[in-house]
């Protein structure tokens, strides 16, 4: 919860903390009072102050204030060391969540999401944020150790709304509707014209390094038959000299990305709540539907949801509740990364414009289907035909694939959770509480029978369908006692979880018009499903101590059995332990006029991961020898390996600490708090590569750790604090260092990276560029000069690329983690208008740009879209110029190195809200309590340091042609009953 404290005048720029303790006014003085704030930890709830561990809490107000499907995109720059990557624009998206640093380099990076009290396996757009009261990020040991097995990764508790006692119904509704567009600009490609042109000079220059008397003339006449189709109304446009000849002009110029992409996706968001109460009994009741377009045509997300939260006191000794929720969403999904054929983004950086949306005959005219319809180019139609075969994604058009084809997902989630608490006395209390989560996953696909990649098959209809079901029960037992200035707390819990996924894959070819369903299809092609369950039980205690609210004690143990170990590793413990001082409540500070809060913490702790990763699926029998089944053995059924057994193999485990400065100055004018941190992760689990000969190429292992390390800095003020004008401002900043400590070989490389103990597995390990051969205008690269004696000497230059892809010449250069990051917030109100800012920043990664790359070839093959830049090609020896020549030769000019690399720093206008609230006196008459109008903008401006692409790429810095994330803007407006 952000506070609102005032500051000493205009100009000075202080920042809050959400560490922070009020500051209320008592007559006509600030009287400083610390309020008992309770916060939500694990499995229960603290007083603020007695919290020992490292916690962020961002409320109901931060989240309201922006407007993403993910109701966790608003822990991105507000809450301090949690990382978040929204890869791509498809709506409906989750973005990754890393909680201080990458604590794993083949198992789950992911933290723990708790949902009301219970492990949450859903999809978590599916939670509509409305409906959330606040977000919690559980960061050290000292907090999260009561999840041992699962908090590694940090734990995010989501705790949902509930009415108030003695409370008359209150009703609220909101509905937005909104436009959204991509949020920053995509690499400059070349026009039809300037293509053409520059792949003359590209074949030109083949043929002079080919030695060809009459080059100019040899690249005229090979030009249109080279790229298969002619924009222009004449048969050769470009002239033996390079230039067009007169008369030609272009018949057709594609804007693919025009195409492609929406500039105005349709947003419509609407929700509903009511909460009350009497004497007794709470209840929160809520509604919300979501229709949202992404920045891909044809791409959206569409979600319904329905919520009831209710708690009674039935008893005086006895409260008993139920929190219970069902989703179902619907997304539209076309591909929108990869380097397949029908991705949307690798086509706008492949086709060039010289390529036409809709079929053309010889002469350049549209061809039309029988019924006077144009019809979709797929650049297969028949080879040696002017404008009808290409050189490249032959029977395949993106935009055709967005409207002939689709893949739909529609996701449905169910949650039931009762609790029943009985006191015992006023000490003692015993809580139990049972989940039931279900949620379905159903995708169908479905590829044309006429055109595209499936045509040559009659169409294909893919079906996965996927059943989850989570099933979790907890018991504790709570002792609170005070004696004198001793406060004792002690707290026992039993939780046993179980988890099955359930898949089924069916896929068939063969299809008539008009037909999708499998029933149809004349040939089935693929049938697949299992089964994998995860049960899990765990013992656990927490035990607390303070004397006079001034020293605090806490310390927990958790003894967890998983079946995803073998029974000789399948018992692993953890602990955590954590202390806190607060010094400001010493004599010595108590007339302090200048500190009001002083608190020193740390804790202590090992954490476990036991979500294994194998081949890019969660896998749940690590340990057992694996064999895949539905083999045909000369007739016979059979079984072929898939993994070979690793009985010893353990849990990874996390030893994480922290200690912690909370503060607060000038009668708390000023507060926040700064951590340092350090967790290392060891006993990493990976796929280790072995020889096919022992019969699999893989062995999972463990085989290293891992260590991270930084900072966090948290600030708030208020600015001002006056009837008619109020500032408030927050500012995060946290750093992350990775260093891998421990491997069980030298090194290995993977992709982009080398592990190496001593340096981050986020180091770019790849060749160095050394520029341009001024002479040839071929590329360039570093290598080692190296004596007899294997002693190295220095670098020198070469052009052979073999060399300095050898391992011995690659380079560490740059890393894709950010140096530091965080957010900005400020808050104003003047009168009846709000308005609040946030930005969130990253500072320090690299990027390797693999599609500006791909843009970067030079005309190397035939017929692929170039960056603008190939215009300053090298072009004449003695040229000076970072870009090498442009010739239609296989070459390595683009090929992976430091010349793709770029630093990656960026500042996004995350979210701006601008509301307008009608005086509540003017409202009365109407039996109305609240009329806000207000604008909504997410992702509104983005400065960043390389454009061309979204600057929140993947953890590993690479690019992979994902679609960009929409700027959203809306117009919404909230009444309140």
């Amino acid at each position: 919860m952000n506070v609102n404290l005032r500051v000493l005048g205009i100009g000075a720029l202080f920042f809050i903390s959400s560490q922070a303790v009020y500051g209320q006014k008592v007559g006509d003085t600030l009287a400083t009072q610390q309020i008992e704030e309770v916060v939500v930890v694990a499995f229960g709830k603290q007083k603020k102050e007695a919290v020992t561990g490292s916690i962020t809490t961002i409320d109901e107000k931060v989240i309201a204030n922006q407007q993403a499907p993910s109701v966790t995109s608003a822990l991105q720059g507000s809450a301090v060391g949690v990382n978040l990557i929204t890869e791509g624009g498809q709506p409906g998206n989750n973005p990754s969540i890393y909680i201080r640093g990458v604590g794993s380099i083949n198992s789950s990076t992911q933290p723990l999401i708790i949902l009301d009290g219970s492990p949450f396996n859903g999809n978590i757009n599916n939670i509509s944020q409305d409906q959330v009261e606040s977000m919690t990020v559980l960061k050290d040991a000292g907090s999260t150790a009561l999840y041992g097995s699962r908090a590694s990764n940090g734990v995010i508790i989501i705790t949902t709304k509930k009415g108030k006692l003695n409370a008359k119904p209150k009703a609220t509704m909101t509905s937005l509707i909104g436009i959204g567009m991509p949020a920053v600009e995509l690499h400059e490609t070349l026009g039809a014209g300037d293509f053409m042109k520059y792949s003359w000079q590209a074949i030109k220059n083949a043929k002079v390094a080919a030695n060809d008397p009459n080059p100019g003339q040899a690249a005229t006449n090979a030009l249109i038959s080279s790229l298969g189709y002619n924009p222009y109304n004449v048969d050769n446009p470009i002239g033996p000299d390079g230039n067009l000849l007169d008369g030609a002009a272009l018949l057709w110029d594609t804007d693919w990305e025009k195409a492609i992409l929406n500039k105005t996706a349709f947003k419509q968001e609407h929700r509903f709540n009511i909460s009350g109460g009497d004497a007794k009994t709470t209840y929160f009741l809520a509604a919300d539907y979501l229709d949202l377009s992404g920045s891909v045509k044809s791409s959206d997300f569409e979600r319904t949801g329905v919520r009831l939260n209710l708690d009674s006191k039935v008893k005086d000794y006895l409260r008993v509740g139920m929190n219970t929720s069902f989703s179902s969403s619907t997304s539209n999904l076309p591909i929108q990364s990869g380097n397949t054929y029908g991705s949307s983004i690798q086509w706008i950086y492949s086709m060039p414009n010289i390529y036409p949306l809709y079929r053309r005959d010889p002469s350049g005219a549209l061809i039309k289907d029988a019924f006077g319809n144009t019809m979709y180019d797929y650049g297969a139609n028949g080879p040696g035909v002017l404008n009808s075969q290409r050189p490249l994604f032959e029977n395949e058009n993106a935009v055709g694939a967005l409207y002939n084809n689709y893949d739909i997902i529609k996701r449905s989630n169910l949650v039931v959770n009762g609790f029943a608490e009985m006191d015992f006395s006023r000490d003692l209390t015993f809580r139990t509480q049972l989940s039931y989560e279900q949620f379905i996953y159903d995708e169908k696909a479905y590829d044309n029978y006429a055109v595209g990649s499936a045509a040559s098959v009659g169409g294909r209809v893919t079906q996965e369908r996927a059943l989850g079901k989570t099933i979790n029960f907890t018991n504790s037992l709570n002792y609170d006692k005070k004696i004198g200035d001793h406060n004792i707390g002690l707290q026992g819990v039993f939780e046993v979880y179980q988890y099955t996924f359930d898949y089924l894959l069916a896929q068939g070819t063969g299809f008539l018009p008009g037909n999708d369903v499998l029933n149809t299809s004349t040939v089935p092609e693929s049938i697949g499903g299992y089964v994998n369950q995860e049960r899990l039980n765990r013992y656990l205690g927490r035990a607390t101590y303070n004397f006079q609210n001034k020293y605090f004690l806490e310390g927990t143990f958790s003894s967890d059995r998983s079946t995803k170990f073998s029974p000789q590793t399948r018992k692993g413990s953890f602990y955590g332990l954590g202390a806190s001082w607060i010094i400001s409540k010493e004599n010595f500070l108590q007339d302090n006029s200048f500190v009001t809060l002083l608190k020193l913490r740390g804790s202590y702790g090992e954490l476990g991961n036991n979500k294994i990763i194998r081949d890019g699926d969660e896998s749940y029998f690590p340990y057992q020898t694996l064999f895949t089944g539905g083999q045909t053995q000369l007739g016979q059924t059979g079984v072929i390996l898939q993994a070979p057994a690793n009985y010893n193999l353990t849990w990874e485990a996390s030893v994480a600490s922290t200690i912690g400065l909370d503060y607060g100055f000038l009668r708390n004018k000023i507060t926040g708090s700064l951590d340092y941190f350090k967790r290392e992760s060891k006993d990493l689990i990976y796929s280790r590569p072995t020889p096919g000969s022992v019969g699999n190429t893989t062995y999972l292992d463990n085989i290293g750790a891992i260590e991270n390390s930084g900072f966090e800095f948290v600030i708030n003020s208020r600015n001002f604090d006056k009837e008619n004008f109020q500032w408030t401002t927050s500012f995060n900043i946290a750093t992350i260092k990775n260093k891998l400590t421990e491997l069980n070989q030298a090194s290995f490389q993977a992709g982009t990276k080398r592990y190496e103990v001593g340096r981050s597995i986020f180091d770019f390990y790849i060749p160095e560029w050394a520029g341009v051969d001024a002479a040839t205008g071929m590329g360039s690269w570093y290598i080692n000069e190296v004596d007899p004696n294997g002693i190295i000497l220095g670098r020198v230059v070469t052009t052979d690329y073999s060399k300095a892809n050898l391992a011995s010449n690659k380079v560490y250069k740059g890393s894709s983690l950010p140096d530091f990051f965080g957010g900005l917030t400020n808050y104003f109100k003047v009168g009846p208008v709000d308005l609040n800012i946030l930005f969130n920043y990253s500072f320090g990664s690299y990027v390797f740009d693999s599609t500006y790359q791909g843009l970067m070839s030079g005309f190397s093959r035939a017929g692929y879209q170039q960056s603008v830049d190939v215009m300053n090609a090298w072009q004449n020896p003695g040229d000076v110029t970072d870009v090498p020549i442009n010739i239609q030769t296989q070459n390595n000019n683009n090929a992976t190195s430091t010349r793709f690399l770029y630093k990656n720093d960026y500042v996004r206008l995350k979210s701006l809200t601008l509301g307008y609230n009608i005086n509540k006196d003017m409202l009365a008459p109407f039996g109305i309590d609240q009329f806000r109008i207000f604008v909504q903008g997410d992702n509104v401006w983005t400065w960043q340091s390389h454009k061309g692409i979204d600057p929140e790429q993947s953890v590993n810095g690479t690019t992979d042609s994902r679609s960009y994330q929409a700027r959203n803007l809306s117009l919404g407006v909230t009444v309140g009953f």
